[in-house]
């Protein structure tokens, strides 16, 4: 008895979470308010707006935990960091809405050379400041 109980349950969830055509990831959020990366980005800069809820296609993902990806809009391409849960590693090439906040982040010189041949390595002389998102939950169709 309780096998069928427990397929039967698998069923109506997995049935119940396709119907949406979505799967979110975090904690829940709404989509309803999602700008572009883009204007995002711009009111970030212009106002130091941190808070925001972008959307766009996923153009690359974490191959290793998947505990980030890229989101592109527009002209305007966004790292997107996620620390309390991480997402499958084949959703590039979808649509996402993510909510969090934006924050400026400091690479080093050192940490920037890791990884890159001598020659590429000696072209780097300058610490990078970079604009990072970091989301609490997020929404990816299916």
């Amino acid at each position: 008895m309780k096998p069928i109980i427990f397929s039967m349950i698998a069923l109506c969830l997995f049935a119940c979470g396709s119907k949406s055509g979505s799967a979110a990831y975090g904690e829940k959020i709404d989509t309803t308010k999602a700008v572009t990366v883009d204007v995002a980005l711009e009111a970030f800069e212009s106002t130091g707006k941190e808070v925001a809820t972008i959307k766009g296609q996923i153009s690359q993902v974490c191959t290793g935990e998947g505990c980030w990806y890229t989101l592109k809009n527009g002209g305007a391409e966004q790292f997107v960091g996620f620390e309390k849960f991480t997402v499958p590693k084949d959703i590039a090439g979808r649509q996402s809405v993510a909510a969090g906040h934006f924050y400026r982040d400091t690479q080093s010189v050192e940490a920037q050379r890791e990884g890159l041949s001598k020659e590429d390595a000696d072209k780097i002389t300058e610490t990078k400041i970079s604009v990072q998102f970091m989301a609490v939950g997020i929404v990816v169709e299916k």
